[in-house]
Parts: structure tokens; sequence; C-alpha cells
């Protein structure tokens, strides 16, 4: 073989080969194994139960298109109960898998999902711009999930200011239709608003058409629709039946590594879990 030829293999060895990531230990948890004996039995020459350990990196969502022939985006999901002492690692963690993606020519973009009560710290919101700064990475990879309402709009809007001038797009995250929110969205033009599958079964006439109608305008001032937590065929249908944009949840495929976010259109089991589209024709948007 010739050293051309080695170095080929290598590179591609270490293109395909999985990631490993490492966390910090919990002081609880910590004491929780000592009292246990577990650390004994380590040194006793045991080994780690790998059913106690919760953690298997499978924390990337893709976000597919409607009928999910196309991936449009990765949800990042420990940051959706992430610990005020955790969310700027998080953060990290979640540009760092963009960078991971970008040299394995796969452009994808990952939404952030980040409690508004963080961006009213004016620290937190430098340590993020940093993050975002040094990243280096091109405008519309990097995307910040809003979770609820801020309880003090006046300091976040201030945060949110800041990341949009850095080229962050924003997401709503379990849109309710408050009025307050919908000003936000369209005074920072954000990029998607995200309805839960679970609102849309639940609701009455009134509310689907008070939902409807939020959608429409949503559409005319260019801001796409996705819908989260979509578990039944009957939100697929629903999907279909609005005109929603993007879908995520475990009827399109569950939370994966970010290793196996590269092959999810490569693979064949990729393409037999894109096969499910419904057959009826979208009906129009007032029948629902």
């Amino acid at each position: 073989m010739s050293p051309k030829s080695r170095i080929y293999n290598l590179v591609m060895s270490w293109r395909n080969k999985p990631f490993r990531e490492l966390r910090d230990i919990e002081q609880s948890d910590w004491q929780n194994a000592m009292s246990k004996g577990e650390l004994g039995d380590l040194e006793g020459g045991g080994s780690i139960n790998p059913s106690k350990n919760p953690y298997r990196g499978t924390h990337y969502e893709p976000i597919f298109n409607l009928p999910g022939s196309s991936l449009k985006g990765v949800l990042y999901r420990p940051l959706m109960n992430a610990h005020a002492n955790t969310i700027l690692r998080h953060c990290l963690e979640g540009i760092d898998a963009i960078h991971y993606w970008q040299c394995s020519n796969r452009i994808i973009p990952m939404i952030l999902p980040i409690n508004t009560e963080s961006l009213q710290t004016t620290h937190f919101v430098d340590a993020l711009c940093d993050l975002v700064l040094n990243s280096r990475l091109p405008i519309g990879l990097i995307n910040i999930g809003l979770l609820q309402k801020p309880s003090e709009s006046t300091a976040a809007i201030q945060g949110i200011a800041r990341l949009h001038r850095l080229g962050v797009l924003f997401h709503w995250l379990n849109f309710e239709g408050d009025p307050d929110t919908v000003k936000l969205i369209v005074d920072f033009q954000f990029e998607a608003v995200h309805l839960h599958a679970e609102r849309l079964r639940n609701s009455e006439s009134s509310q689907i058409n008070e939902l409807i109608e939020q959608i429409n305008s949503f559409k005319k001032w260019g801001c796409k629709i996705g819908l989260s937590h979509v578990t039944f065929v009957h939100d697929n249908e629903i999907a279909y039946q609005l005109g929603i944009d993007y879908c995520y949840g475990s009827l399109m495929l569950t939370p994966v590594t970010r290793h196996q976010i590269v092959n999810v259109q490569d693979s064949r089991i990729g393409k037999a879990l894109f096969s499910i589209q419904t057959t009826e024709k979208p009906k129009p948007q007032g029948d629902l």
C-alpha cells in the first residue's frame, strides 16, 4: 500500500469514528455512588453497569420537512431541562456538533433551546455572544429556540437583539398564541414558530380556527411553522391540512447521536423511515 493510500485510509477511519463525549459528574450522584459501594466494586475489578448510566449521547432530534424526505435541522434536547450552570457547556457541545457536521460536508442547522430567563442575565448573554463569535460558523447554522415568555421583557429583548445582530436565528418553541409573544416574533422576524402536536389534538373548534388564523398570518410574514412531538399518524395528517413546514417527533425519528445525524439521509434505514406519508390530499385549511 502506498503512503498516499495509507493517509487516505487513516483520514476516512477518523471521519467515520463515533464521537465520545465526557460528562461532568454531579456531586449528589457521586456521593450516592460512594454510599452504595459502587466505587469499591470498580476497584475490585468490576465494571460499570450500562443500564444505570442514562447518558447515551442520543441527544440530537432530527427535524424534517413535511414529507420527511429532507433533513432541515436538529434540536439539541439536553438544553430543554438544563440547569442554569450547565447551559453554556451544552451550548458549546451543540456548536461543536455543528463543526463536526460541517467537517463531514453536512451543513445542518442546530436549534439550541434556551430558557428566556437566562437571556435576562448580561453575563450569560456576553458569554453566549463570545461562543457565537469564536465559532466562526456561517450565519444560519446557530439557532436559538425560546421556551417561554420572559418575565422581564426589557432585559430579555436586549439580549435577543444582541444575538440577532450577530446573525443568530430565533425560533419560538411550544407556541401558545400569546399576543405579546406574537409581537416579539414579528418584531425580530423569527425564523420559525413551533406548535405542540398535543395542542392540536385536544383543542376545541374555536381554538383551532384561531390557531389557523395565526398560522396564516405567520406565513404571510415569511415565518416557518414547525410541529413538535409528532407521535401519531393523525398528527401527520393534521400537519398536511395546516400546511406545516417542519415536523419532528417519535413518528419521524427518535433522537440519535451526532455521528448518526451524518448518515441519516444516506442509509437505507433512514430512507425507510422517511416513507411515512398520508394518502389523503391536503384539505382546505378552514375545514379542520
